[in-house]
């Protein structure tokens, strides 16, 4: 579908992810700055918000850091207008290819009625309107952001990251598997591709997302059952899966909110069924310039609850909601992405 965005859209873009490059490049000098100035950051406080003053200060009269800050400021600025810029451009012939994608065995099913919580009404990730601030978000937010700028900044590997965490679930075979906080459905794929038998389902409070979450589903061949509701009142019956996943999900949740999304996993999942969680490198398991620059980071990009759920010990969490045989560790470069996992007593 990016093939039909123009030239001066295509541009734009690569613009975009130059520039995001650009602030990769900037971050990594700024901590080697803060490295070299602070013994490898073994001194630094264990407050966060003393350590932010104290790096700071540090970084002062640096020019790198001012580099950095200009760049990620301008980046998230500019980002999803450029998108939307694209997208408007060529957008009769956009749609009309959008709209056909709705067609097909993987079936949306959208609640008029649903009320969203407060704590959804954010411009997450800074995506200027959030989730469903246009009509054709999921596109825009999928195809254009996450395709187009983000997975080419990081060389393609962000969709495979998708595929190889389907490979930490406890079992390599499941009958029915719901995909919370799907989104635009890629790791929503990646579970039909590791499980090619199952049953798949997804869920999220983004009509936008389902949206194309089903276009995607239809372009590959899926059948899936796609349904707008909220993770901690999905609305399913009691025991109906024996898998439930989520991808980059928890972060973007309350800490409240995210221990009623896993009692809710907990109702949902049949007796000896799993659950399959990932999100971001927790605090514990990176260093203190590290979770500095991350945490800093978060609130620029408008990611409200990034700093109690990246301190939270998820294995807690769910053993509370009532799991058993839980673990929680790091994956991949970075132990990002981070997984916790666990199985409902099969006497539950």
């Amino acid at each position: 579908m990016s093939l039909d965005i123009l030239q001066r859209g295509r541009a734009k873009l690569s613009f975009i992810c130059s520039v995001g490059i650009e602030r990769a490049r900037t971050r990594s000098a700024v901590y080697g700055e803060v490295k070299e100035a602070v013994d490898n950051g073994e001194s630094l406080p264990e407050d966060l918000d003393e350590r932010a003053a104290k790096i700071e200060g540090l970084l002062r009269n640096s020019d790198n850091y001012a580099n950095y800050l200009a760049v990620h400021k301008w980046h998230l600025r500019n980002t999803t207008q450029a998108a939307f810029d694209a997208f408007e451009e060529n957008n009769s012939a956009l749609i009309e290819e959008l709209d056909k994608g709705l067609d097909g065995d993987t079936v949306l099913t959208v609640d008029e009625n649903l009320v969203h919580p407060e704590y959804w009404k954010h411009d997450f990730h800074a995506t200027t309107g959030g989730y469903d601030g246009h009509e054709y978000m999921g596109f825009i937010h999928g195809e254009l952001i996450h395709k187009w700028i983000v997975d080419a900044a990081y060389g393609g590997a962000m969709f495979a990251q998708r595929f190889d965490a389907t490979g930490e679930t406890p079992k390599r075979e499941y009958r029915r598997i719901l995909d919370m906080g799907c989104g635009t459905g890629y790791f929503t794929l990646a579970l039909s591709q590791r499980f090619p038998d199952a049953e798949v389902h997804g869920l999220d409070c983004s009509r936008r997302m389902l949206e194309y979450a089903c276009r995607v589903g239809n372009r590959e061949g899926q059948a899936w059952q796609l349904h707008h509701g909220l993770n901690e009142k999905s609305g399913f019956p009691d025991g109906h899966f024996d898998l439930v996943t989520s991808y980059i999900l928890l972060h973007e949740l309350p800490v409240e909110a995210m221990n009623a999304t896993f009692r809710e996993v907990f109702r949902i999942l049949e007796p000896g069924g799993d659950f399959m969680m990932s999100d971001a490198t927790r605090y514990e398991a990176m260093d203190p310039i590290a979770v500095w620059q991350q945490d800093t980071n978060a609130v620029r990009e408008i990611e409200p609850y990034w700093r109690e759920t990246a301190s939270l010990d998820f294995a807690e969490v769910a053993s509370a909601a009532g799991f058993e045989n839980v673990e929680s560790y790091g994956t991949g470069p970075g132990k990002y992405p981070w997984i916790v996992r666990g199985t409902k007593p099969a006497d539950a």
